[in-house]
């Protein structure tokens, strides 16, 4: 067997590799150029001006996440990526909103929604912030032309909201609904290998089935009630307004429109949901009333906006104290090696846990969790570090954000104490493995694979069938990982084994069911979580310091320069056709970069569908 590469995968190396040279080159001609323009353009004022009795204006239009991915020049120019929906960062927001409610310049918050994801548990945080913003006597105004349900949750926490006309309030209610393709791959003659674990484990389905299995709507139902509980709930009280409003029959809400006469806006306005009808140019007209205007200028409202005000409040120095507590973020999916910044990676992630572990000022660690999972192997690489850090005699506190399930919940469960909110998703202790064969769709075009080798398990390809005794290989290995899963889980938070297998199955879970089962100690956000890592810790006073990734200069660079700049460059809106392509290729991208070395994953798909 030859370890030289072929000609054929040198090739497209050379190709692979010349195409990121030239974009690179690209990249820095851009970057240069367009930094010359800011920095020209920044000359003449360092900063946009806070103005003195105005509002803070904040558009809620991306997806909200606890860690933004890595700078692209473009994207900062531009306001948008090319192939990625706007990203919103979660402490920004609440930095903003927290700062504006002591800052004496601000005397109130705009709403302004778009489109608006990220988890049920991310949006109730954002009324919490609004809510203690209230508490200053300071109003909040939610002003839209079109309300989908996440943007209305926010916006129920306003004490004014306004709706154009010609706008609608879109509230569907919480589904999961997935595509199956099984006929179609037979069609194809692709062989789809389903190793599994757990009867609720329904990751692999949409492989195996043409509908989803009685285990998973269970199981998904179970959630789904939770969490349009907590949704019709909180909008019930925050608008005082009877729940049954928010759920109304087809033929019920049929009957309301035919008594405002089919006029969406007029149903919103009667049943409560909105408190104005109003158009754009009333809705500005409104704003002038309550917040004035610029001095040098009577038609435009005295009113700056988030990445303006960022530009002012957000904390430039690093934290230099004895006593801190480190917050390590782990979003997205959980993969091999080196991953950037808004994935998992089982090589980075670990260094960043390492780092707070050989850091003697880091007396604390609260791993913040947001994670459907993925790789079993990644997963574990991380999680002995957390170990490492507890036999070190640091205290970790696994803070569970819209999603920790799953690898998610692998890593979660040795934390000294692991706080959920009663709308995370978690749980799906379960384990796949899937591999998927093409012997019959190559024969059919004439391509086959043969050959000889000096053992069965030298003649594995994509193009031969598995043999049977490498099935049951891979079955064994599943079922020693799920044992171990559950195994883990039982040690980790003394729980009987019987007990936990009865609860794991794949199965996924709210925060507030997972409170009960035992499988989380407290309901609590990420503050909740670092004041319980500090008094384990036994610290009375500590600084909390953010342990990310490590930037290149050119990141660095781009960081603060843009950082400040963003309020000054154009916003490109991103085109509608592009949201909905995201939409529909994003489960499956996520799959694709799956690359686990054993084909072995702790992943819930179902979380994808509710985040």
């Amino acid at each position: 067997m030859s370890t030289q590469p072929s000609l054929f995968k040198r090739f497209f190396r050379f190709i692979a590799s010349l195409l990121n040279t030239t974009r690179k080159v690209i990249v820095n001609l851009v970057f240069f150029a367009v930094l010359a323009v800011v920095i020209v353009a920044m000359t003449g004022d360092e900063l946009e001006p806070v103005p003195d009795g105005g509002a803070l204006v904040i558009k809620l239009d991306g997806i909200l996440v606890e860690q933004k991915r890595p700078l692209d020049p473009i994207e900062l120019i531009t306001g948008q990526s090319s192939d990625e929906p706007k990203e919103i960062l979660m402490a920004d927001l609440l930095l903003a909103i927290e700062e504006a409610a002591a800052d004496d310049r601000i005397t109130g918050i705009v709403l302004k929604p778009g489109q608006l994801s990220g988890g049920l548990s991310k949006l109730q945080e954002i009324g919490k912030a609004l809510q203690a913003f209230q508490q200053t006597g300071k109003p909040v105004i939610a002003q839209a032309g079109w309300l989908d349900q996440g943007n209305y949750l926010v916006a129920s926490f306003a004490d004014e909201i306004q709706l154009n006309p010609g706008g609608v309030v879109s509230i569907d209610g919480f589904g999961i609904y997935q595509v199956y393709f099984k006929e179609a791959l037979a069609k194809l003659k692709i062989n789809t290998h389903l190793f599994r674990v757990g009867k609720y484990k329904s990751f692999a389905e949409p492989y195996t089935r043409d509908s989803m299995s009685d285990e998973a709507k269970e199981a998904n139902i179970a959630v789904l009630d939770d969490l349009w509980g907590a949704y019709v709930t909180t909008v019930a009280q925050n608008r005082d307004i009877d729940p049954a409003l928010l759920a109304p029959s087809l033929d019920s809400l049929n009957a309301q429109l035919e008594a405002v006469g089919g006029d969406m806006a007029k149903l919103a306005l009667n049943t409560g949901l909105v408190d104005a009808l109003m158009t754009d140019i009333e809705m500005r007209d409104r704003l002038m009333e309550e917040f004035g205007t610029e001095p040098d200028d009577e038609h435009a409202i005295k009113a700056i906006g988030l990445n303006g005000y960022l530009a002012h409040v957000r904390p430039m120095l690093d934290v230099q104290g004895d006593n801190q507590i480190a917050v390590v973020v782990a979003k997205g999916t959980i993969l091999n090696g080196d991953q950037p910044a808004g994935t998992i990676g089982g090589v980075s992630t670990s260094r960043l846990l390492r780092e707070a572990r050989q850091d003697e000022k880091v007396k604390a660690v609260v791993l913040r969790v947001d994670s459907g999972g993925g790789s079993a192997y990644a997963s574990e690489q991380i999680r002995q570090e957390v170990l490492a850090l507890q036999a070190a005699g640091k205290p970790v506190i696994a803070s569970m954000g819209s999603v920790a399930a799953s690898g998610g919940y692998w890593i979660s469960a040795n934390a000294d104490r692991i706080f959920a909110q009663p709308t995370t998703i978690t749980g799906s202790i379960g384990i796949i493995g899937l591999i998927t064969t093409f012997e019959d769709s190559a024969a059919a075009v004439g391509v086959y694979a043969d050959g000889v080798g000096t053992t069965e398990m030298a003649g594995l390809s994509v193009l031969r069938p598995l043999p049977d005794g490498f099935k049951r290989i891979v079955q064994q290995g599943l079922d020693k990982g799920y044992q171990d899963f559950i195994q883990l889980v039982s040690s980790a938070r003394d729980l009987p084994l019987e007990q936990v297998d009865n609860i794991a199955q794949g199965r996924i879970w709210s925060g507030k069911a997972a409170l009960d089962l035992g499988l989380v100690d407290e309901m609590g956000d990420l503050e909740a979580a670092i004041t319980s890592a500090a008094a384990l810790a036994q610290l009375e006073q500590y600084e909390t310091r953010v342990i990310g990734p490590t930037l290149s200069p050119e990141q660095e660079m781009l960081q603060q320069i843009f950082g400040a700049a963003q309020a000054y460059l154009p916003q490109v809106e991103t085109p509608a056709w592009q949201k909905v392509l995201n939409s529909l290729t994003a489960p499956l991208q996520a799959q694709l970069s799956l690359d686990d070395p054993n084909s072995r994953y702790l992943l819930c798909l179902e979380c994808d569908a509710l985040n």
